[in-house]
């Protein structure tokens, strides 16, 4: 690839050549932790606790990664520590007392250890020519996703510590360096698409948390290859050739993981996650299309608000995060607003993600949405004499994110204590 000893000297702000139409630009974390965590904790405690549910669970660690079961219901022990880390990263959103040390005392132990660093070979009986390496390394690349949520943590909660974080980093590099190392030879009709994406997903959040090149670089490469299955209008081309009583269910684990791994590396700066499409359709095309499938098929098992494994639609809150002005955000919004339960998906969809993501507004009387906009005019040249209405919509979200983007702060129109502090803050009369 030209220019690939630069990519490694070139800073976060920097634009890099980044596969085939992407670009790299400015890292912005997936989520700002003690923004959103100050956002939470302006919401009534009934409302902050249905939105994260979780609990101090601390993480079994062991150096060797190891696999026992079938394969449909496998028993994974970093699985398992990844999923009370999980919970354990959803407690501290919530705001529960004891989950910084235990997060901090994890990470410590984890490194120190070098946990899941070592991988046991597994050969379900069931799979008798199936690579021994395929479950182990997705299973430990997907417990970068709750590892890169508790680093993001720990830099919120520990800045000082530098020998932890540093310490952290260098464990995070060694398992994505040990997954992508290791063989992946996917065989099969469906060549592996679920599991590359399953292991871009871990991949990609590492390096969005930790500014790891390789790792977005290595995710890109597996998120591309996922998104074969994807055919025109989003319809599956893969899963009902394979299996086609099931075809939705693996749709949605594949398609879920997807929308996770696009949305840590859109928010790294890759610019075409949404619209590049080697099989026909974009990922877009492709979670509208699921959805409408789900929701006209209405399969039970999926519409879990918590699951462990594959059985959740988490990924829908990614969707309005992303899209919430697409038909399909639409529909997805009203539903979850009408169901209510907290969103959970390990494995498809990226943790806790109501508690993460799900859109909350503090500025519901007109009269704060009126002092905000005020207060963006301020702030940002040209904007129209009509622009402070006193309506908190779609125009003034726009322009609150390139406010945010402008003044370093994460631009997701969300506006938390941050954002508050910045807008009260001197005028500069740029929105860029």
């Amino acid at each position: 690839m030209p220019g690939l000893a630069l990519l490694f000297a070139l800073t976060f702000v920097s634009a890099v050549s980044f596969g085939s139409g992407a670009a790299l630009a400015q890292i912005a974390p997936v989520v700002d932790p003690g923004e959103r965590r100050a956002l939470l904790a302006s919401l009534p405690y009934s409302e902050r606790v249905r939105l994260c549910r979780g609990r101090l669970n601390a993480p079994v660690l062991d150096v060797t990664a190891t696999i026992s079961g079938p394969v449909r219901r496998q028993n994974s022990n970093a699985q398992h520590a990844g999923i009370a880390l999980s919970e354990t990263v959803e407690a501290w959103y919530a705001g529960r007392a004891g989950a910084s040390s235990l997060i901090r005392d994890t990470l410590r132990k984890g490194a120190e250890m070098q946990a899941f660093t070592r991988l046991a070979p597994y050969s379900p009986p069931e799979f008798r020519n199936h690579n021994p390496m395929n479950e182990p390394v997705f299973q430990v690349a997907n417990f970068l996703v709750p590892l890169s949520h508790a680093y993001l943590i720990a830099k919120e909660e520990f800045p000082g510590d530098a020998e932890l974080l540093a310490a952290v980093r260098r464990w995070g590099d060694r398992l994505h360096e040990i997954t992508r190392s290791a063989s992946d030879s996917f065989g099969g009709r469906s060549k592996g698409v679920d599991r590359r994406v399953l292991i871009a997903q871990g991949w990609a959040h590492w390096g969005n948390a930790t500014g790891n090149r390789d790792a977005l670089k290595d995710a890109y490469r597996y998120y591309v290859h996922a998104l074969k299955s994807i055919g025109r209008n989003g319809r599956d081309r893969i899963w009902v050739n394979v299996f086609p009583k099931r075809r939705v269910y693996y749709a949605n684990m594949t398609y879920g993981a997807a929308m996770s791994t696009a949305f840590a590396l859109s928010r790294s700066g890759v610019d075409d996650v949404y619209s590049i499409a080697p099989g026909g359709g974009t990922l877009v095309e492709g979670v509208a299309w699921l959805w409408e499938t789900l929701y006209r098929e209405r399969p039970p098992e999926l519409f879990n608000s918590r699951s462990h494994g594959s059985r959740s639609v988490a990924w829908t809150e990614l969707f309005v995060h992303e899209f919430p002005r697409h038909p399909a955000g639409r529909r997805m919004d009203a539903w979850l607003a009408r169901n209510g339960q907290a969103r959970f998906g390990y494995t498809s969809g990226g943790g806790a993600t109501s508690c993460m993501y799900r859109r909350i507004s503090r500025l519901e009387p007109a009269n704060d949405v009126l002092e905000m906009q005020r207060a963006l005019m301020r702030h940002c040249d040209g904007l129209p004499a009509g622009f402070a209405d006193g309506r908190f919509g779609p125009g003034t979200r726009a322009v609150l994110k390139r406010f945010q983007k402008s003044h370093g702060l994460t631009p997701d129109g969300i506006p938390g204590p941050r954002t508050a502090a910045a807008l009260a803050g001197p005028a500069t009369g740029a929105c860029r």
